[in-house]
């Protein structure tokens, strides 16, 4: 499952690929965060939160390099991370939710 985390995102020439890749580690740690048994959905909102704000200290790399975390790469990220809860049986999360405290 999580090789096919943010194509879209590898996919298009204005992400940056090594960034990409890392954006992409941290949706991988989340996932195993969620991976363990018995979490609550505000257990993941808080795991999700951690996750983005690492993301969120990524916005200056993404725009040295001519690109940024846009409304588009949000979209991507947040879906990536709604597969992942998904995919542990969790369907009453929230997508928005999980990257409410996003600053791009």
């Amino acid at each position: 499952m999580c090789t096919d985390l943010l194509l879209p995102m590898f996919d298009d020439e204005y992400y940056p690929d090594i960034l990409v890749a890392e954006v992409k580690q941290h949706v991988e740690r989340f996932a195993k965060k969620v991976e363990k048994a018995g979490l609550s959905e505000p257990d993941i909102y808080q795991f999700a939160q951690l996750t983005v704000a690492d993301i969120n200290k990524m916005k200056p790399q993404f725009e040295d390099l001519d690109s940024s975390l846009d409304d588009t790469a949000a979209d991507y990220i947040a879906e990536a991370m709604m597969m992942v809860v998904q995919e542990q049986g969790y369907f009453d999360v929230e997508m928005e939710e999980l990257v409410a405290t996003r600053e791009w």
